[in-house]
């Protein structure tokens, strides 16, 4: 199933870019919900 050229190392490298992904966009979502928060009680 898999080219046999893929090395362990390679599928550490992906899971590695994969979690880093995973946390900015976790830490833009709750910078997004923050900032919602702050402009309505501003209004």
């Amino acid at each position: 199933m898999f080219n046999p050229a893929v090395t362990s190392g390679v599928d550490l490298f992906v899971n590695i870019v994969i979690v880093l992904a995973s946390f900015g966009a976790a830490v833009s979502l709750i910078d997004f919900r923050n900032t919602n928060k702050k402009k309505e009680e501003e209004a």
